[in-house]
């Protein structure tokens, strides 16, 4: 039996049981990407094996003092989780085409991204990173506006105007070395506004 939206019996979501292995007591980040890959592709949760967007992830934050190590142990402990805006293992030129139709919001598959909506609603800030997450992120599924700007060029990377417990950027694995640092710079500022400056939320 497969799902229906796409030819596989299960999301790995649910094959790595993140909901019950990996949810943070409390939430206070939720970083929303745009897929897991094609099937060949490690996902965020396999720690048997290296992902390139939860290496560098883990590595930055860690280096930023907001992990107290780079693992997923911690990033659970620091109240982060990891989903994405479309949960389907799709093919490079599928996701691609998602992707593009993204930046106009108009991505069939992140426009049908309903299991977002409980993780918004309860965390207490969110990592929007890339076209196809702020596409799935946008109202009226959350308070966090359309917009068409360009995710690689100013005002980001940075915090919502609009949406203030929102900070968007680059997918990260997509970004040159300088602009990861220039996105985790402004993401620290961005945590230490949320939570002023000390881990408490404001």
């Amino acid at each position: 039996m497969v799902l229906s939206c796409c030819p596989e019996e299960m999301h790995q979501w649910e094959r790595f049981q993140v909901e019950s292995e990996w949810f943070p007591t409390r939430l206070r980040c939720f970083v929303v990407g745009e897929n897991p890959g094609s099937s060949k592709a490690a996902y965020f949760y396999d720690v048997k094996k290296a992902v390139p967007v939860r290496t560098i992830l883990l590595r930055e934050l860690y280096q930023s003092r907001i992990l107290a190590e780079p693992t997923l142990a911690a990033f659970r402990s620091a109240g982060f989780l990891f989903d994405h805006g479309i949960r389907c293992r799709l093919p490079k030129n599928e996701i691609g085409k998602e992707r593009r139709l993204a930046q106009q919001y108009k991505s069939p598959r992140a426009n049908a991204a309903t299991h977002l909506e409980s993780l918004l609603r309860g965390a207490t800030a969110v990592w929007v990173m890339g076209y196809v997450a702020r596409n799935a992120v946008a109202a009226p599924r959350s308070e966090l506006p359309r917009d068409f700007f360009d995710i690689s060029s100013s005002p980001y990377p940075g915090q919502s105007r609009e949406a203030a417990r929102f900070f968007v950027s680059r997918y990260l694995t997509r970004a040159p070395r300088e602009e990861v640092v220039r996105i985790f710079r402004e993401f620290v500022r961005f945590w230490n506004r949320v939570h002023d400056g000390n881990g408490a939320s404001v």
